[in-house]
């Protein structure tokens, strides 16, 4: 009986991340998120770190903090290009992977995609700090 309680509840932590497949969140902003649907929070963290070794989940940590963020890997997960950040509204954009080629082949540099995040203003914050 107890197997099966656990795999209920990772199938509702697996579906709530799908369903937010674009999010960084941290065990907290899950939970909080999940409502009653949510594991407790020992199990959750349980839970998540058996995902994140089947390579389910992947765990990054939230920039200017030690915090650790979770998003469901797959076609949306954000290993595979480089980001770019907004500081003013937290806009996040995914660089295609030709820019990134394109980088790497400029500079020389061996790109980690798995950490790299560039921070700048997005055009329409760019516009009303002038």
């Amino acid at each position: 009986m107890r197997t099966s309680y656990h795999t209920q509840q990772k199938a509702a932590l697996l579906r709530f991340l799908e369903e937010n497949e674009h999010e960084h969140l941290t065990i907290d902003e899950i939970l909080s998120a999940m409502g009653e649907e949510a594991p407790g929070k020992s199990t959750a963290y349980r839970l998540i770190k058996k995902l994140c070794d089947e390579g389910l989940v992947r765990r990054f940590t939230r920039e200017g903090t030690t915090s650790a963020v979770y998003q469901l890997a797959g076609k949306s997960c954000c290993s595979e290009h480089l980001h770019i950040k907004c500081v003013d509204c937290g806009l996040l954009i995914h660089l295609d992977n030709a820019a990134c080629d394109a980088l790497a082949k400029t500079t020389g540099f061996v790109i980690d995609d798995e950490k790299s995040m560039l921070y700048g203003r997005c055009a329409a914050c760019a516009g009303r700090s002038k």
